[in-house]
């Protein structure tokens, strides 16, 4: 073994050119490599934080029991789309929440509209949650139509 490790090191010694020590150094390919490592780490950064987000929101749903509501829906009604359909009801309603209470405090900041802090919220919060229920509803029914209209019939099998 260790002659055949000398004589490949003495045949690529005998076959090798000299290379001046100055050249395989280009400052241009170093910057770039530099510039793409530092892209690599703001996107690495970028997606540790949206992943952090997402487990936030995860566990403020499973907090308020989002998920698991949906989950017994499904394990009642014996549909997994049922309890997806719940899921996307609440999630709608939780989103239409705040969306109602900022549009309530941006009305009544641009109409000086003199209403109590504990109004906007209450107004805000009945008001956005039945928004997020009805575009919810909307799309449910859309969704539906979408998919009777272009998907084939349950009892027709399309043959391979």
């Amino acid at each position: 073994m260790a002659v055949f490790v000398m004589g490949a090191a003495a045949s690529t010694a005998m076959f090798s050119q000299a290379v001046p020590p100055d050249d395989g150094f280009a400052p241009g390919l170093f910057l770039g490599v530099l510039f793409l490592g530092a892209v690599l780490l703001v996107l690495v950064g970028f997606g540790i934080v949206v992943g952090l987000t997402c487990l936030v929101f995860a566990a403020i749903f499973v907090a308020l029991g989002v998920v698991s509501s949906a989950a017994l829906v499904t394990i009642i009604r014996r549909r997994f789309s049922a309890g997806l359909r719940a899921l996307h009801y609440q999630l709608s309603a939780l989103v239409g929440l705040p969306c109602g209470i900022g549009a309530l405090w941006l009305g009544c900041f641009l109409f000086d509209s003199h209403l109590r802090h504990r109004y906007i919220l209450a107004i805000g919060s009945a008001i956005g949650i039945l928004a997020g229920i009805a575009i919810a509803f909307i799309l449910d029914r859309f969704l539906g139509f979408v998919y009777r209209r272009f998907m084939p019939a349950s009892g027709s099998r399309v043959s391979p």
